[in-house]
């Protein structure tokens, strides 16, 4: 498959995977990023982030003014007039 042929149908890549890994492997703008492996099973590393979260929900929670919910409001009448003719 040319490169024209796939700059022209992207999903006829979806056919030749070795195609896919050679233009990958090609490509300038792929090459610029980063090269940064990740894994599924690796835990991020968050420090102490449990104490520092509690802290501030209960800094939310003491300055937090709370409104009391408001009530349904009373469905305006609506009154219709007939027109009476003589």
């Amino acid at each position: 498959m040319t490169t024209a042929a796939a700059a022209a149908n992207p999903f006829a890549l979806m056919v030749d995977p070795a195609e896919v890994r050679q233009m990958i492997d090609r490509s300038e703008a792929l090459g610029k990023l980063s090269q940064r492996q990740c894994h599924p099973l690796d835990r991020a590393v968050i420090r102490c982030a449990s104490a520092e979260i509690a802290a501030f929900d209960a800094k939310i929670d003491r300055t937090t003014v709370y409104l009391p919910p408001e009530e349904d409001k009373a469905t305006p009448v609506v009154r219709t007039y007939s027109r009476r003719i003589n």
